[in-house]
């Protein structure tokens, strides 16, 4: 074993292990797990031929994807998460704050880049033949993109421990064995997906099939043969409802977003063993699993929980995350104690388990596991032309915007447009789904807040 080489041993213990077991599929693409880490391990000895620490991937996820993540990672440099769908500015963006020196992307054959993806000299030569891997040089580490009260993406860093110790932790309470191929159908830059739909599957010689993208989730159940499916409440509701799951189909997964109790109770009478998960990025995904007829969550191994005296959660483990990326002030306060403070309120049943009374009040989690801050889109809304005043909540699984014209004679017409045009710079993540124009003040409370209960109640509720 090499010290703090966690994906290194974690993935040369598996080709040990299982050498000749298929580890991946992708479409008609299959490797083992020895050819997974020695195509691991290869990427990484390239990567350590160049200077440079901070690398960002982009691109629809594939085997190639994987070994250049784990590889980047193995070779000591960190490698940094990116949705490939974002809108080009909002990804530069993305990339200056992270402090990102090179890019590994699809669009340039995952061909090394400079920043700005001009391809750097050399670098398409990746022959590493009579070259050793120097594991002296340690890991990266791992940074990924979430939402907080004040900030749309802050970017977390967790380091390989972390994941590997995540990994091992859902092991605790949720098995999958050599027989079993976990289909991936979420894009491999969200911690659910890493987690659930890579670590985990590896750390017990299952086979990975990376879903070819949400266009086909319907049909990869089936191509697939998949028998463990982790997904989020909208793919699951989309499965539902065209008969997307395979007969060969023995567990399902539903995380990052509370699922309506319909589908859990679909996935049931088809006699699946139906779960949810809780978990955030800050803590590698990881906190506690529940079946889908049981109140809470039971935490797995590893993890401590504790309840503050205002009912917040707080988190304690190896998998919870370095800190926050160049925000010390704010890693502080979300680390004070040495534990996460999730901002989620709960409290603890009679035989133990974790129940989640109320979510992070200053974000809205979407059905498609995207969170976003209300705070920062309702100040972002409220600065366009001809808004005094709005308030966005998530109502019948829609974004909705109630906005107080500052000319009252404005039409829902005019802010169909500029909602429109938010939407094309924002990307599909933050898209505003729905418009109400109120030639009322909207409901406050004592603080001066907006009302969301009775914001609903009023402009929404009493239309269903």
């Amino acid at each position: 074993m090499n010290k703090d080489c966690f994906i290194y041993n974690f993935l040369e213990e598996a080709a040990a292990k299982w050498p000749e077991k298929r580890a991946i599929i992708y479409d008609t693409f299959e490797v083992s797990y020895k050819q997974l880490f020695d195509d691991v391990v290869r990427k990484a000895i390239h990567m350590q031929r160049f200077q440079g620490q901070r690398v960002a991937i982009y691109g629809p996820s594939s085997y190639r994807w994987i070994v250049n993540m784990l590889g980047t990672v193995v070779s000591g440099k960190d490698v940094v998460l990116v949705d490939f769908f974002l809108p080009a500015q909002v990804r530069k963006g993305l990339l200056a704050k992270a402090s990102v020196e090179f890019i590994l992307t699809s669009t340039n054959q995952y061909i090394l880049a400079d920043k700005d993806a001009r391809i750097i000299k050399n670098a398409e030569k990746d022959n590493v033949e009579g070259l050793k891997l120097d594991l002296k040089r340690g890991e990266g580490n791992i940074l990924m993109f979430t939402a907080t009260g004040g900030e749309y993406d802050k970017a977390a860093v967790l380091t390989s421990e972390n994941l590997v110790a995540a990994a091992n932790a859902v092991n605790s309470k949720l098995t999958c064995g050599t027989k079993d191929v976990v289909l991936t159908p979420i894009s491999m830059h969200r911690i659910f997906a890493v987690l659930y739909g890579l670590m985990w599957p590896l750390a017990n010689g299952a086979c990975v099939a990376v879903g070819r993208g949400l266009r086909h989730i319907d049909a990869d159940t089936y191509y697939y043969n998949a028998t463990v499916l982790p997904i989020t409440p909208a793919m699951a509701r989309y499965l539902t409802r065209v008969n997307g799951y395979n007969k060969e189909l023995k567990k399902i997964i539903v995380g990052e977003a509370k699922c309506p109790k319909k589908y859990l109770e679909s996935m049931m009478a088809r006699g699946v063993e139906a779960y949810t998960v809780y978990g955030a990025l800050e803590t590698s995904g990881c906190i506690g699993i529940g079946r889908a007829d049981e109140d809470g969550f039971e935490l797995y191994d590893g993890v401590n929980a504790t309840i503050a005296e205002d009912g917040e959660i707080l988190i304690g483990g190896d998998m919870i995350m370095a800190g926050y990326e160049t925000d010390p002030e704010y890693t502080s306060k979300a680390l004070d104690g040495g534990v996460y403070h999730t901002k989620d309120y709960g409290e603890f049943t009679a035989d133990g388990r974790l129940r989640l009374n109320k979510t992070n009040p200053d974000l809205i989690q979407l059905a498609t596991g995207e969170k976003i801050s209300k705070r920062v889109t309702c100040k972002q809304l409220s600065e366009l032309n001809g808004i005094a005043d709005t308030c966005v909540v998530k109502y019948a699984d829609l974004l909705t915007a109630i906005i107080v014209p500052v000319d009252k004679s404005d039409n829902e017409a005019k802010f169909r447009h500029l909602i429109d045009k938010y939407n094309a710079k924002k990307g599909y993540r933050w898209e505003i789904q729905k418009i109400i124009v109120s030639q009322e003040a909207l409901p406050t409370k004592e603080n001066g807040e907006h009302d969301e209960a009775k914001i609903i109640d009023k402009y929404l509720a009493c239309n269903q």
